[in-house]
């Protein structure tokens, strides 16, 4: 690299790391900086000269504040401090990503910033003991899946469980399950591949970080069911536990409106029945989940019909008070 484009580099470097949209560096500073990273001492002009064909020619989104001498910023980056501190948050919070991976990547997110902004995104975000997973396979097994369906191919696994020892042991004695991968989904904070098992019609959802020696297979997929959509399946599906699909009606407290679209979203129909009440009409699988859903709102959501829906909720809450 000649004398000329290092000092280029260097100047990047140090605008990059040192100045943002508070924080500036002047003419001499950069001088100085420079000669202390072994440039030598290039003059004012050369200086200013050099961050004018950054600017105008190299399209940086550097500004300059003319002055005695002039100040330079780093002001337009791909990512603001707002969004940064976004992706801190989501990636430090996510179950799925390990420790030690959630560190690598926030150290990752900081250098897209300034020292001065990359100090704030040391966040004050507090996740209990328990709440991450430590299980680095899950992220190359996201990485098979995501291969997979872009290859259009299927891909085979072994599912996992846990002992009554804590111990994560392989499910069904280690039967590999062969698939046709249709999509990735998060929900409720954890990664599921839903796919259509190989000889079935049904689709089913699994559990990325409980999957294990996922492998793509050079064998064409097969297609989806016809009437298979996944914004009504993830929708109707609570915490990716499959029931059996059924119209359900719910008699709900006003207040609960919030809770119905952040679950189905608001493509349901409701009618109001009295001054504190409406009626909705969703499609759920009735699994476990979805009554456990119904149950937490204290009598605010209640299932009112089929008939064979509510009997089904009423029998889980009896089994639990035995």
């Amino acid at each position: 690299m000649n004398d000329n484009r290092r000092k280029l580099t260097g100047i990047l470097k140090l605008l990059y790391e040192n100045t943002d949209a508070e924080h500036s560096m002047n003419t001499y500073q950069i001088m100085d900086a420079l000669e202390s990273m072994g440039h030598g001492r290039p003059d004012r002009k050369t200086i200013d000269a050099n961050i004018k064909f950054i600017i105008e020619d190299l399209g940086f989104g550097i500004q300059k504040e003319k002055g005695k001498p002039n100040r330079y910023r780093w002001i337009y980056r791909e990512f603001d401090l707002a969004e940064l501190k976004m992706l801190v948050d989501a990636v430090h919070s996510s179950r799925f990503i390990t420790r030690r991976k959630s560190r690598e990547i926030i150290a990752k997110l900081k250098d897209l910033t300034s020292i001065y902004q990359a100090a704030s995104l040391n966040r004050e975000l507090y996740t209990s003991d328990t709440f991450k997973r430590d299980n680095s396979e899950a992220l190359e097994t996201a990485d098979v899946i995501n291969e997979t369906i872009k290859s259009g191919c299927r891909m085979t696994f072994v599912m996992t469980d846990f002992d009554i020892y804590k111990n994560q042991v392989l499910k069904d004695n280690g039967h590999i399950i062969e698939v046709s991968p249709l999509a990735l989904l998060w929900n409720n904070d954890y990664y599921y591949m839903i796919a259509l098992p190989s000889g079935s019609s049904e689709v089913e959802a699994y559990r990325v970080d409980m999957m294990k020696d996922a492998e793509l297979k050079h064998i064409p997929a097969a297609q989806a069911p016809a009437d298979f959509d996944l914004n009504n399946y993830s929708s109707r599906t609570f915490d990716m536990l499959k029931g059996k699909t059924a119209d359900v009606t719910l008699s709900c407290a006003n207040h609960t409106m919030k809770d119905l679209i952040d679950r189905f979203g608001k493509d349901f129909n409701a009618s109001k029945t009295t001054p504190d009440r409406f009626t909705a009409r969703v499609t759920v699988d009735t699994s476990p989940a979805f009554y456990a859903w119904v149950f937490q709102s204290c009598g605010d959501i209640a299932i009112t019909g089929p008939d064979w829906v509510r009997d089904e909720f009423n029998d889980m809450l009896a089994k639990q008070m035995q």
